[in-house]
């Protein structure tokens, strides 16, 4: 969904929180690529060099993220309401959320709002980076579809009379 579509959205609580992640989400987008104009020098510095206008728009993708896991687990908390069992759908919410959360991490200490261990940044890095390729990777095939036909041997049960051949020593 893109910001124009946000309005329409019934829920004026849903409404709110779509909007506020979309549009913190530009906001990043834009003081980002002013912050790398400042590293290349096409625009001046002024009180915040290159770097420090980086931190600044992640400031806003932390909050970004932030509010993407709270609309994940809303979205969660409302379909384990609606039913029973753990759906697919539950299990991608929070899976999603959980992803939010350790981008909230990671943003948080990147753009000096509340640093924490190099390692720990890290290791979320390297967790939310596999759920990005896993996401990207292609299915597995069935193994019997990955076998070539001309490579594929059928083994057929032995016959009834040589199962009954005592064996010569």
């Amino acid at each position: 969904k893109s910001i124009p579509k946000s309005p329409s959205i019934k829920d004026p609580v849903d409404r709110v929180l779509d909007l506020l992640q979309k549009v913190s989400l530009a906001t990043f987008m834009m003081v980002d690529h002013v912050g790398h104009m400042k590293q290349w020098k096409i625009l001046p510095g002024g009180k915040r060099a290159g770097a420090g206008t980086i931190q600044l728009g992640l400031k806003f993708f932390c909050f970004s993220n932030m509010v993407g896991a709270l609309v994940q687990m809303k979205k969660f908390f409302a379909l384990s309401a609606s039913s029973d069992d753990t759906s697919k759908a539950e299990l991608t919410c929070l899976k999603t959320a959980f992803k939010h959360m350790l981008l909230v991490l990671q943003t948080a200490h990147l753009s000096l709002l509340c640093p924490s261990h190099d390692a720990l940044v890290g290791f979320a890095g390297m967790i939310t980076s596999f759920m990005d390729v896993k996401a990207q990777w292609p299915a597995a095939k069935p193994v019997a579809a990955a076998v070539p036909k001309a490579l594929a041997m059928e083994v057929a049960p032995p016959a009834a009379d040589e199962k009954e051949k005592p064996k010569a020593s």
